[in-house]
């Protein structure tokens, strides 16, 4: 055989596998480039969804409260009221770590399994809630936004989905703060988002997702206000046996050894409930619950009124009742009208006023309604011709003694700025994330323009 063929031959063989390879090069690496740009997208999605459902919780602690309890009810399970509480704060701020992790790329192979772990508990508590229905919504976005429970489900399978992806691929992207300063960022964003829920748990919601915002009308059975004319059972119990009478139904004297318990509101099923509302449903009965007085107390809103807010009459403690006969003192003092709202049977209302001497009228409203209005047992509110001018716990008003000689006259002067407070808090932390990831990225860039703007100066002085 020729040795000049041979050597042809051999050359072409070499050619064609050296431009295989390349080819088989560049297709991997526009796998990998596919596939790391996918793991970003996924990361994105996941982490701001997390990041926004536990965001959401923490600025309403108390709301994810109910909504807890609500599960408990359902299951007939019953647990100590603190530590429900703490499984509160547990999970908003669990979510929001997973949230800031996946975003940021920190804790790598620690966070996704953080994430498929948290859905295995909450895949199969959806699809329970949702094939069952024991709850109206799943409250898994708060009061921020509300959708359906068969949503809710699908929406955790396209996370598991993402959870499972990023168990594979999370650890082949780079993340944005290094793992010397992950440990910054954890304690930073746990302070960050405990501070938030503390503050609307003892205060009120830094950002109010229901329909009684500041600002807003009180009192709305306008149209815009209730979208259809809600109907009640009643509640009454005779020798220990509860029993339901229909607003068309002759109620029972109490004469007759009938103790009325509770009202409880029917609503026409509609294509919008399962999506929750955002209508205006607060409307008050005389302390039996038997009459609707709301048109009356609208007839008496012009001018300035203090209404303290109660939904569980039984559970507030009556220490309480000297912080709010001096607040009504000192309203009297300055033509402010005080009421108080509370969801209670009249046998508690009853035991309510002759243990605090209470000389405010009092009226019942539903539990739920209540909780719309403002959070907090007791919570008061500050109206001004009927517009809610501001909101706060009873306990975390500015002073205990509203009677003391140097006490403001000026009711509005308890208002508080959270937004003010939502901003300050929300940028220190947003801060302190940035200056860790350039922290981390200094190296980075370093070893990829540095050399390059070397070399570019060189060739200059040259």
């Amino acid at each position: 055989m020729n040795p000049e063929v041979h050597t042809e031959k051999t050359i072409h063989s070499e050619t064609l596998t050296a431009v295989s390879d390349t080819t088989t090069g560049t297709k991997r690496k526009g796998v990998e480039r596919f596939n790391g740009l996918l793991t970003w997208m996924v990361r994105l999605l996941t982490g701001g969804v997390f990041l926004y459902s536990g965001f959401v919780k923490a600025v309403d602690p108390w709301g994810s409260l109910y909504k807890f309890n609500e599960y408990l009810a359902a299951m007939g399970i019953n647990v100590w009221p603190n530590l429900v509480l703490a499984g509160v704060f547990i999970l908003f701020t669990a979510e929001f770590l997973i949230g800031v992790f996946l975003l940021s790329g920190s804790f790598r192979r620690t966070t996704p399994l953080a994430c498929l772990a948290f859905m295995c508990v909450m895949l199969p508590l959806t699809l329970w809630v949702a094939v069952s229905d024991p709850v109206s919504d799943c409250g898994c976005f708060g009061d921020a936004l509300i959708i359906s429970n068969w949503a809710t489900f699908w929406k955790n399978v396209v996370l598991s989905v993402c959870g499972v992806w990023l168990l594979k691929n999370n650890r082949r992207c780079r993340c944005l703060v290094t793992p010397a300063l992950q440990w910054i960022a954890c304690v930073a964003t746990s302070l960050y988002i405990i501070i938030i829920g503390l503050i609307g748990f003892e205060y009120q919601p830094l950002i109010d997702f229901r329909p009684y915002q500041v600002g807003t009308v009180l009192f709305d059975i306008s149209d815009d206000g209730f979208s259809s004319e809600p109907s009640y059972r009643f509640i009454y119990e005779k020798d220990g046996v509860k029993h339901e009478f229909g607003e068309d139904d002759e109620l029972p004297d109490e004469a007759d050894g009938w103790i009325y318990v509770s009202r409880r509101e029917i609503k026409a099923s509609t294509d919008s409930d399962a999506l929750g509302s955002t209508e205006k449903n607060l409307r008050v009965w005389d302390e039996k619950g038997e009459e609707d007085l709301t048109d009356d107390l609208i007839e008496e809103s012009e001018g300035k009124d203090l209404y303290l807010l109660m939904p569980a009459l039984s559970n507030v403690s009556i220490a309480s009742s000297y912080k709010i006969n001096s607040l009504y003192t000192w309203a009297n003092k300055n033509d402010i009208r005080v009421s108080a709202i509370v969801a209670g049977s009249s046998a508690e209302i009853d035991s309510w006023r002759d243990l605090s001497m209470a000389e405010y009228p009092i009226y019942t409203a539903d539990d739920t309604a209540i909780k719309e209005v403002a959070r907090g047992n007791p919570a008061v509110i500050y109206v001004e011709n009927d517009t809610i001018v501001w909101k706060s716990t009873l306990k975390t008003l500015q002073t205990d003694d509203f009677l003391a000689p140097d006490i403001t006259t000026d009711p509005r002067s308890f208002k508080r700025a959270d937004n003010v407070t939502l901003y300050n808090i929300t940028m220190i932390w947003i801060a302190i994330i940035m200056v860790l990831i350039v922290t981390s990225l200094l190296p980075y860039l370093k070893r990829t323009y540095l050399p390059v703007i070397f070399k570019s100066s060189h060739h200059k002085d040259r």
